[in-house]
């Protein structure tokens, strides 16, 4: 995860293995209509306008990071996408284009055998990211830098969007199983428990904590609880991540 003196890019990961047709739809039900009074002041501005709070908090707990430079200086949010997800890229793009001097970049990454295309999102380093910083970031000194965590007040973030934009970016259906996981490995089991139990009782629905690989730990939900998952969360989609809750 980034942090002082760390590569503001972490390693792009592919968001699933699924390729889907390019799709710049808005949200599958719902518009999500951030600023119906023209561009936000983003200079002015103590903290994201509150509709597009949980949007950011969800990405954040999955694929988002937060890159600060000094202790002293402000923040700018990044996140990579793999080239199946282009449509996925343009549309947050879009959501954080007031914070953004350009828009979403596509990227030619060199492979063993071919080249991929890549998409990059990435705003203007800005004091209103700062408080984010601080909520999802502590210093390791072990590491001797800072490192992501899940917030401890996360039963207090959570809600629908939160939980939909979370399994977007890091979610995965298992059709075998019927349930969706979700890729919290980078987290400690302290932190994904925590998650868990306010997923459980904010949302009112059954999430495990099941170890992955190693000292790595991942959420599910399952089968019995999937049609309440999709319930919850479908409206808070993009068409084109449907696929990761089975739909």
């Amino acid at each position: 995860m980034e942090g002082f003196g760390c590569s503001p890019i972490k390693r792009v990961r592919e968001l699933g293995s699924h390729s889907h047709k390019k799709d710049n739809k808005s949200m599958n039900k719902t518009q999500i209509n951030l600023n119906p009074t023209g561009r936000v002041n983003t200079l002015s501005s103590s903290s994201l306008p509150i509709n597009l709070q949980s949007v950011f908090i969800g990405i954040m707990l999955g694929d988002g990071s937060l890159y600060r430079s000094s202790p002293t200086s402000n923040v700018r949010f990044e996140m990579s996408f793999g080239q199946n997800y282009e449509a996925f890229a343009l549309q947050l793009g879009e959501l954080f284009k007031d914070y953004m001097l350009n828009p979403v970049k596509s990227l030619e990454v060199k492979g063993l055998n071919k080249n991929y295309t890549n998409y990059r999102l990435k705003t203007r380093s800005l004091p209103i990211f700062v408080p984010y910083f601080n909520m999802f970031y502590i210093f390791n000194k072990d590491l001797n830098k800072h490192v992501k965590i899940i917030p401890q007040n996360i039963i207090e973030l959570l809600d629908p969007v939160v939980l939909a934009f979370l399994i977007q970016t890091d979610g995965n259906f298992d059709k075998g199983r019927n349930r969706v996981r979700i890729y919290t490995n980078s987290y400690q089991k302290e932190d994904v428990q925590n998650l868990a139990i306010a997923i459980n009782n904010k949302m009112g629905f059954y999430t495990g904590v099941l170890h992955d690989r190693q000292n790595q730990w991942i959420l599910t939900i399952g089968a019995k609880q999937l049609n309440l998952l999709r319930e919850t969360v479908s409206t808070h989609f993009y068409s084109s991540m449907l696929y990761r809750i089975g739909l």
